[in-house]
């Protein structure tokens, strides 16, 4: 398996390069550990998967969360959308599995169409280990020990009410790693939008420090922004990155992924 480092938070596997064309023929515990060691893999040049290839991979990382929908989530651009992973705006940064009744360790994806060039629209990542292992004492006091409310309405699949707190160990590797949903997201108002409280602080001091807490995760070297190109795999450690979606630009888009969660 030969894999280049192309950003602070994204690690390449090129089939043309590792010698394996079907994802079938990965090393999958190197994998394993390449993803909690680097947050993030993008796999590159492979065949494409069927839903049902896709799935089979996945389950040799682990059992798979099944969702209303099944397995494989499809992820296009709806005119309107129920949820606002669905339209055309940014997506604010997340973890995956916030309200559901089980946390995914990882986000699976395949692009099968992208118009990437014509704008706006990449996939956002932080991975929140390297972030908190860079930063000064004065931010991690300022972190340390904060608990945080989010609210969103119940909506398709996503949507309800949980306390988490900002910082905690990861399951896996215990690195400390942040749990965070990004609040104040004006293209997600008329949809789904997520309310937050930080305890112990009052409305208008809880809202100044997740603004700037919300320009540090934007503002870091551990901050990525991903342009999908067509036949592109990411294998994401949820329980170490955030991800969101910047804002689609320009008319005629077209971008279509598939997600699956491994637990």
């Amino acid at each position: 398996m030969i894999s280049e480092q192309v950003s602070p938070a994204c690690f390449t596997i090129d089939a043309r390069e590792s010698g394996a064309k079907k994802l079938a023929h990965l090393n999958i515990a190197e994998l394993e550990q390449v993803i909690l060691n680097q947050g993030m893999v993008l796999l590159r040049g492979f065949d494409p998967s069927s839903d049902e290839q896709m799935v089979a991979f996945a389950k040799k990382l682990g059992p798979l969360l099944a969702w209303d929908f099944g397995y494989v989530l499809d992820l296009k651009i709806n005119q309107q959308p129920q949820n606002h992973i669905f339209s055309q705006g940014k997506v604010e940064l997340h973890w995956d599995g916030a309200f559901a009744g089980a946390t995914p360790r990882f986000n699976f994806f395949q692009c099968l169409q992208s118009s990437a060039m014509s704008g706006g629209g990449e996939t956002t990542f932080v991975n929140t280990c390297r972030l908190l292992e860079s930063c000064s004492s004065q931010q991690l006091q300022q972190y340390q020990d904060k608990v945080i409310r989010y609210f969103a309405e119940k909506k398709a699949h996503y949507g309800g009410a949980i306390e988490e707190p900002l910082i905690s160990p990861h399951p896996a590797t215990k690195r400390q790693r942040m749990r965070f949903i990004e609040p104040f997201n004006e293209d997600n108002m008329a949809v789904n939008p997520v309310e937050t409280q930080v305890q112990g602080m009052s409305s208008s001091q809880g809202d100044a420090f997740l603004r700037e807490l919300i320009a540090h995760l934007y503002g870091s070297d551990s901050f990525y922004a991903h342009q999908w190109t067509q036949g592109d795999y990411l294998l994401v450690d949820n329980h170490a990155m955030l991800h969101g979606r910047h804002r689609f630009q320009g008319e005629g888009l077209t971008r279509h992924l598939k997600r699956v969660h491994i637990l």
